[in-house]
């Protein structure tokens, strides 16, 4: 046989090099889940110390189970991240971390300067944990209004009007495509339960609905769906044996607008018992604001009143309407430039069911 190779045998050991080739830029081309999420996390400046991962203080289920649910999401993708609670839990989070079965992080009310952050829920240095004004926030994920920490500030931000922060959380864990294990199943899903009324809130979105009913069905929740969301409103509107200013900070925000400090609580009250329970939280807001150092004192009361449908079970009260109390300089012009005329001093009422996160951004027009 000649040493020399045919021009056939070369073309036929070109071809062969060629496929192989193509068979390895095809692998290697393979796209990535959220391959550009991931390089954005990965070029955030993470340090060598633990991340610590935060709800807003006087933490709701929503901000609890963000956090939680999104230091494993950071942890499972190899960062160093830990969720805390800046402030004690209050009676719906205890009960449906109980329920479901889940551990609620470990308190840390305060943090070192330089501590690297991110912040979940929440969008004001006032909600913050003490300590963040000096502490290096890397990331924000929220679905409030943009507060007095600019976006702009924060090296990753994901910031969507939808019905709960978890169902955002939920979001990134398919874009990145990360499996949601049962436990971190149920966390997500207590968020949104609570923060979308079971998806019967006016602020619910299509994804809060998708996540709700991919969450339940991961976890056979089908038949004990219903009972769990009654349950948990029940534990939310309980009152019993708490202080008038316990029931006023029990769900309580706090915003600085332009210079003046806004303290903000969230009630509900059923229709029958809502004229005694105005004056109470009227005469212990001076108390609060005092306590607080607030310039200005408002709380949202949610009117509920029985159920008509029979059936409804696991509804037994319905919201029908808000009621908008204030207390303090300039706070009635305000009021009442939202809500119209005061029923009778330090009160006001709308026909429609509203949020804190829907009327933050009118009293932050108004004030500045």
């Amino acid at each position: 046989m000649s040493r020399i190779m045919s021009p056939i045998i070369i073309w036929l050991l070109l071809s062969l090099l060629v496929v192989s080739c193509s068979k390895v830029d095809n692998t290697e081309r393979t796209p990535v889940p959220g391959a550009e999420f991931r390089a954005k996390l990965a070029s955030l400046n993470w340090g060598t110390d633990t991340t610590f991962v935060y709800g807003h203080k006087t933490p709701d289920v929503d901000a609890i189970t963000s956090s939680l649910s999104y230091a494993k999401l950071m942890r499972t993708l190899g960062y160093n991240c830990k969720a805390k609670a800046s402030s004690a839990i209050n009676r719906e989070t205890s009960y449906i971390s109980k329920r479901l079965g889940f551990a609620i992080p470990e308190l840390k009310t305060s943090v070192e300067s330089n501590t690297r952050l991110i912040l979940t829920d929440h969008t004001d240095y006032a909600q913050c944990v003490d300590g963040a004004r000096e502490a290096i926030i890397l990331q924000k994920i929220d679905h409030h209004v943009e507060g007095d920490i600019p976006d702009a500030t924060i090296p990753f931000v994901r910031r969507e009007m939808v019905g709960s922060t978890c169902s955002i959380v939920y979001e990134c864990y398919k874009e990145l495509g990360v499996a949601i294990d049962d436990e971190t199943a149920k966390i997500l899903l207590a968020g949104i339960v609570s923060d979308t009324r079971n998806l019967t809130k006016t602020t619910t979105k299509g994804i809060d609905s998708t996540a709700w009913k991919t969450l339940v069905a991961q976890l056979h929740l089908e038949d004990q769906i219903a009972d769990i969301n009654r349950q948990m409103a029940e534990a939310a509107y309980n009152y019993d044996g708490m202080t008038d200013a316990e029931i006023m900070l029990s769900d309580y925000k706090e915003y600085e607008i332009n210079r003046r400090l806004v303290g903000f609580g969230s009630l509900a009250c059923k229709d029958a018992e809502m004229k005694p329970f105005i004056a109470r939280m009227l005469a212990v807001m001076p108390e609060v604001m005092k306590q607080k150092g607030r310039d200005m004192m408002f709380a949202k009361i949610d009117n509920l009143v029985a159920n008509p449908d029979p059936k409804a079970t696991d509804i037994p009260y319905i919201e029908e309407g808000t009621y908008f109390i204030y207390y303090g300089e300039g706070t009635k012009a305000i009021a009442e430039s939202i809500f119209g005329s005061s029923l009778s001093e330090g009160v006001t009422y709308t026909s429609e069911n509203l949020s804190r996160k829907q009327i933050v951004p009118k009293i932050t027009e108004l004030l500045q």
